[in-house]
């Protein structure tokens, strides 16, 4: 009975899709979620960050629960969008709607003068009271991935960065004793063939 249903093209079908799925889980969103633990915990990949945009403030460009990456860089213009530590020491991505260089208080202004931004989000109807100093930008934003971050929070738990590990190697490990039962099947197929063709003759 279990060896029917196991050939029953329904259930082929079925095997093939979560094979599939299986693969696209191991080399494409796995990989992605790595790379996003790696870049918002640690400083392994030097000049880039990832962050989980929790608010709407940037919505319809910037879906709450996306996921976004941003790179350092020596300047930014008007019109980038980058993530900065604000006054709180808060995460924040928003829009740079103007770029004013602060007058230091000497007679001759040095070389390094800090520069200000002003953002704004684009779903906010004003400008972010304080502007943003150029040594607390984190970076430009250069990729994003919308709704994901929600599974990345998740992922961040002891219960999701459990999964994250035992659940693809279980369906890994559970393919693979799909696999060698099959061959097992008809290896013993072959075998019982054989016995009868021999005792045939």
């Amino acid at each position: 009975m279990i060896h029917k249903i196991s050939q029953h093209p329904v259930t082929k079908h079925a095997i093939n899709i979560l094979g599939i799925k299986l693969k696209i889980l191991l080399f494409v969103v796995l990989p992605l979620v790595i790379l996003t633990l790696l870049t918002s915990q640690t400083d392994l990949i030097r000049g880039y960050k990832s962050f989980v945009v929790v608010s709407g403030s940037m919505e319809p460009t910037v879906p709450v629960g996306s996921i976004v990456y941003s790179q350092k860089s020596g300047g930014y213009q008007k019109g980038d969008v980058i993530s900065f530590k604000n006054s709180k020491g808060q995460t924040v991505t928003h829009r740079i709607i103007s770029v004013v260089k602060e007058s230091p208080k000497q007679e001759i202004p040095s070389k390094e003068t800090p520069i200000l931004y002003k953002t704004k989000g684009d779903a906010n109807n004003t400008a972010d009271t304080a502007s943003v100093l150029s040594g607390d930008v984190l970076g430009k934003v250069f990729f994003q991935v919308p709704y994901v971050g929600r599974v990345i929070g998740f992922i961040k738990t002891p219960v999701g960065f459990g999964l994250l590990i035992i659940l693809p190697a279980a369906l890994f490990i559970l393919s693979e004793l799909w696999n060698i039962k099959k061959e097992i099947e008809k290896e013993v197929e072959k075998r019982v063939l054989s016995r009868v063709q021999n005792s045939t003759e």
